[in-house]
């Protein structure tokens, strides 16, 4: 009987954050330190600051669909129904993993409008490269925390001085945001493995000459008759360079009085 009320209770626990996670407001609460503390119960054993590290941990060593409540409770040496006090469903917990990993954006450097929003974007890069997971969740959901609105602000501040109209400056980081991703995509997604650049390498082989890829073929002679430069611009350099060539040469924009 007292087995079947505390089951009972446990899961009368889970129902109740569940519906109190239902519009989301949980994650806002938890992310802004605004979620009110339980007043009965027993004294809490951990933080939530523990909590989420150790989420981040078993994510850092085996992907994010490895974690489960019952795994971060294994982590911490405590019982599953443990972590429901700091986070209501595992939802909420991946978001606050999520801004926790994506940690601060760089603080200003002093340089021109263009190398202060390349240094935003390549500091950006070389998170979801360290972390291929966070890219994983950030595709399932974008929950806006005290981090992620902090990489916002600092995108908008380095374009301070790009005399772009207030109104287009959101459009412009998110513009440069989506080139990130998809170079992080792309470096760390099946094309960015040496068995496919092998497969690649030799399909490309056995296609050159085939009217039906006349402008490969065109490409990848001429790659092969001239040797690339050692300064010869990354992807990712590439097309960072001509974005903010886009916004250096946006007609209507306000005169800015440094680069």
């Amino acid at each position: 009987m007292a087995k079947q009320r505390g089951r009972k209770s446990a899961d009368s626990r889970r129902g109740t954050a569940r519906e109190a996670a239902g519009d989301g407001s949980a994650s806002l609460a938890l992310l802004w330190g605004t979620r009110a503390r339980p007043s009965r119960g027993p004294k809490p054993q951990l933080t939530l600051d523990a909590v989420v590290r150790a989420a981040i941990e078993v994510a850092d060593a085996d992907g994010i669909d490895a974690v489960t409540m019952t795994r971060v409770a294994q982590r911490l040496d405590v019982t599953t129904m443990a972590i429901y006090r700091y986070v209501p469903r595992k939802e909420e917990l991946v978001d606050l993993m999520n801004d926790h990993a994506l940690g601060p954006p760089p603080t200003p450097g002093g340089g021109s409008w263009r190398a202060e929003v390349a240094r935003w974007a390549r500091t950006s890069l070389s998170r979801f490269q360290n972390r291929p997971w966070l890219l994983e969740t950030a595709r399932r959901r974008v929950p806006i925390g005290p981090n992620w609105l902090g990489w916002l602000d600092a995108g908008l501040r380095a374009l301070e001085r790009s005399g772009l109209p207030s109104q287009e400056m959101i459009s412009a980081v998110m513009l440069v945001d989506g080139h990130v991703r998809a170079t992080a995509e792309l470096s760390s997604g099946p094309s960015a493995t040496e068995r496919w650049a092998r497969d690649f390498g030799t399909v490309l082989g056995s296609v050159i000459g085939d009217p039906r890829y006349a402008a490969l073929t065109q490409v990848a002679m001429a790659k092969g008759s001239s040797r690339m430069s050692s300064g010869s611009a990354s992807p990712f350099e590439f097309g960072l360079e001509r974005i903010l060539d886009g916004i250096e040469a946006r007609p209507g924009k306000r005169r800015s009085r440094r680069r």
